[in-house]
């Protein structure tokens, strides 16, 4: 086919910190370039700039330059309410991009309050100007009614937290029907599901941001999720063996100073003997303040405390008084006894992990089995923290490593969220994990996540799992990469061999 005929002119991009010129890989040249005129695509990373691109045109010997009014692309950040910021208008609602993150995916009457954190991303923020920062309304929409909080976004990081208090009577319909009234084939009852929305309002306009839908200069509630109303939280507990013929039982959960837990020691089917010797050790922190059968009818339990400077040590004598088995279905284990256990205050400075060794004796038992001691650790906090949230600037990556040979790389700033809405930086070491290094990476020290050149292919969805303590969290990131094998176009074709390779 013939040469393409058009305009000879050079296009270039000023101003712009970062931008590729795109080419169909069909066509070199766009449908509609001319000699007349002259089509080029540029992709414009917004990557940290306000400034407004400067077009350049150069026709030797004509120049010309002019100012593109559209700012740079940010990301499409999914589950993010996300706009574009103008100079001209900061102060507006649209001037904003915040990311909402749902801390709690159900609610009980027990601790009825739905947490989400507002998180200002972007870097058209200045961190010291708290009064500049706009506000974020939370509704929450059940069967017609509606509940809103609002809260003012905080520099230095940026955030706030929303704490809305989900009244009583919504929990009504929630109440399970008693067993005996439900017929075998009724279906399982529907969820009981709160909506969650939130809008953003401009700093002029917070202290008239509750109350309704929409403020003067605000944005309309965007969707955020729903919350599942449960009529009671389920415990949630782990399970671990003493020996073969008994467990130990529980709760998964982090404890604070002050509180109590209890641990169930359960027995198997194949338990026969009539009395069984337990043996506690608790080192300085916690104390075993109870321990009562979990059958009164069936088993006696008798306590003996004694107590030492740095451990606290209790034997708990537990005897047959009846049968035992009455109403014992095969299969499950049969819980013996309760165990109370108090988290002691005044305790400042002790590690967070604090031990309680666990030893059972009773007639029968394999002589090995006797000498084994298990040792389980309790997680205490001094904060009440309920969530551990990872905060990053954007969600969409987009890997030129390849082709630039320079990495890519999102900080992450990981913060712990705690009971009232405090929000402060994670002090502690934490963990993390890319579930997939072929797209994505994370730094040793969870504090980015990037993309070095050495990556295969792109993908939605790439998952970044964080942890502390029993706290966990994740960022789902989307990533693009380029296409592989990669054409090269050379403006000078004669190509000098390079001393030492070979051709």
């Amino acid at each position: 086919p013939p040469d393409p005929v058009y305009l000879p002119v050079d296009l270039e991009v000023l101003g712009v910190p970062e931008q590729f010129r795109l080419q169909r890989v069909d066509q070199d040249l766009p449908t509609n370039t001319s000699l007349r005129a002259r089509t080029e695509s540029f992709l414009l990373l917004r990557r940290g700039s306000t400034t407004k691109p400067l077009v350049q045109a150069t026709y030797p010997p004509f120049s010309t330059r002019q100012v593109n009014p559209t700012p740079p692309t940010p990301p499409l950040q999914g589950g993010s309410l996300v706009s574009h910021h103008h100079p001209e208008r900061p102060t507006g609602a649209a001037a904003w991009a915040i990311r909402a993150v749902s801390l709690e995916s159900a609610v009980s009457p027990a601790e009825p309050v739905a947490r989400v954190l507002f998180h200002l991303q972007g870097p058209d923020w200045l961190p010291g100007q708290e009064r500049d920062l706009p506000c974020v309304t939370l509704h929450a929409h059940h069967r017609g009614r509606v509940v809103r909080g609002t809260c003012r976004l905080q520099a230095p990081l940026g955030v706030c937290v929303v704490e809305l208090e989900i009244p009583q009577r919504w929990f009504s319909s929630t109440s399970p029907a008693p067993r005996s009234h439900r017929r075998a084939a009724e279906p399982p009852e529907t969820l009981e599901l709160v909506e969650l929305h939130y809008s953003v309002v401009g700093p002029g306009d917070c202290g008239r941001a509750e109350g309704r839908d929409r403020s003067r200069g605000g944005m309309e509630p965007r969707y955020l999720g729903t919350l599942e109303l449960r009529a009671a939280e389920p415990m949630r507990w782990q399970e671990v063996r003493l020996d073969e013929k008994v467990l130990l039982q529980v709760p998964d959960a982090t404890l604070r100073p002050g509180q109590r837990f209890t641990a169930t020691v359960a027995l198997r089917h194949n338990f026969t003997a009539d009395h069984l010797t337990l043996r506690i050790k608790a080192k300085k922190g916690l104390q075993v303040v109870g321990a009562r059968p979990a059958s009164p009818t069936a088993w006696t339990a008798q306590l003996e405390r004694t107590r030492g400077p740095k451990h606290s040590t209790t034997v708990v004598t537990c005897r047959r008084s009846g049968d035992a088995h009455s109403g014992w279905r095969a299969g499950d284990p049969m819980a013996l006894l309760r165990v109370d256990v108090a988290v002691e205050n005044g305790t400042v400075g002790l590690a967070p992990a604090r031990p309680l060794t666990w030893q059972v004796e009773y007639p029968g038992q394999d002589p090995e089995a006797q000498k084994d001691k298990l040792v389980w650790e309790i997680q205490v906090v001094e904060r009440d923290v309920r969530a551990l949230v990872p905060l990053v600037q954007e969600l969409e990556i987009l890997n030129t490593a390849p082709l630039t040979g320079v990495p890519r790389t999102v900080p992450v700033k990981l913060v712990a969220v705690e009971a009232g809405g405090n929000v402060a930086e994670l002090t502690e070491p934490a963990g993390c994990e890319s579930a997939d290094k072929q797209v994505l990476q994370v730094s040793e020290s969870c504090d980015a996540v990037f993309v070095g050149g050495k990556e295969s292919r792109g993908a939605r969805g790439a998952r970044v799992d964080f942890w502390a303590r029993r706290l966990h969290a994740a960022l789902s990131f989307t990533v693009w990469a380029p296409l592989l094998p990669l054409r090269v176009h050379l403006g000078d074709p004669a190509l000098e061999q390079l001393r030492g390779w070979r051709l």
